[in-house]
């Protein structure tokens, strides 16, 4: 049997093989989380033997991250707006640049007596939790057209005990709440939709175009088909002066922005990404009624 100490460095030197950057703070995140060997238990007891079924455990973990799949899939969860989220390959991984949307509904919804959110595309539900979390005076819903998402997302709602504020729905962007009843009702509709575009899908980082799910990446042509179709469904059911906020990739918000106007918004903000790029667009519904 193998040592704490030749685990770990077998490990680091079977990730360095691979290019992972970061090999000795992902060796022992991925020995930690897999079979409760701590850096301390390490570094206090390093001859101690580990047993094979704990070696296989961990083994198969290194493995698959040297293999190029993303630390957060191996190890089954995500940081994201201080909370722990639960990640599979059914949803896209939660992204610190999302944050900005959260912020952008949050700063808007505080005075809210009583706001109805809708997230679209919720994937691990990561938004539709945040908000719940920091507005306990919501009501929220969360779509995704991917069932195994909507599992994946009730999950992390119970994690965090929102799962009684916010109902789950499947189905195709806003298509399940289009109905006269809803017509006016809705505060907000947030959205961190798929937004790369045909050209651009086949420059990202293999990480992310080999393992995170297409369905979830895909825009269309320019990467804003299914923003366009969200503008004019969200106008159907947001309440005059509400709000359309959404998440878009680099060089899309003054088109958005354009197109936005012509649908019946007005432009209330923009916020700038960490790297200046415009990331978040707030849109507030105007009185125009489209045809």
């Amino acid at each position: 049997m193998l040592s704490r100490s030749q685990l770990y460095q077998q490990a680091v030197a079977k990730l360095e093989a691979s290019a992972i950057t970061n090999a000795r703070h992902e060796t022992a995140w991925i020995l930690e989380e897999t079979i409760g060997l701590t850096r301390l238990m390490i570094q206090t007891a390093p001859e101690q033997e580990v047993s094979p079924e704990a070696w296989r455990c961990a083994w198969e973990s290194v493995e698959r991250r040297a293999l190029g799949e993303p630390l957060q899939y191996v190890l089954g969860s995500q940081e994201f707006w201080g909370l722990d989220f639960f990640v599979t390959h059914d949803v896209l991984i939660p992204r610190y640049d999302t944050e900005l949307l959260v912020q952008s509904v949050v700063s808007r919804m505080q005075e809210h007596v009583s706001p109805l959110l809708v997230d679209v595309g919720t994937g691990s539900g990561c938004l539709a939790v945040a908000m719940g979390v920091e507005l306990p005076q919501a009501r929220i819903v969360a779509l995704d057209r991917c069932p195994k998402a909507i599992r994946l997302a009730v999950r992390n709602a119970r994690r965090h005990d929102v799962h009684h504020r916010i109902a789950f729905c499947v189905g195709d962007l806003l298509a399940p709440l289009l109905s006269p009843r809803l017509a006016g009702k809705v505060t907000a509709v947030v959205a961190n939709l798929p937004y790369i575009g045909e050209a651009e899908f086949f420059t990202l980082a293999p990480e992310v175009r080999d393992f995170e799910p297409k369905l979830a990446l895909d825009g269309g042509a320019d990467g804003l088909t299914l923003y366009r179709r969200l503008l004019r469904e969200a106008h159907h059911i947001v309440s005059p002066s509400g709000y359309v906020m959404v998440e878009v990739g680099q060089g899309q918000a003054s088109r958005l922005c354009e197109e936005a106007v012509l649908c019946g918004y007005r432009i209330h903000h923009v916020l700038h990404d960490s790297l200046d790029i415009q990331r978040v667009v707030c849109l507030e519904r105007t009185g125009t009624t489209l045809s």
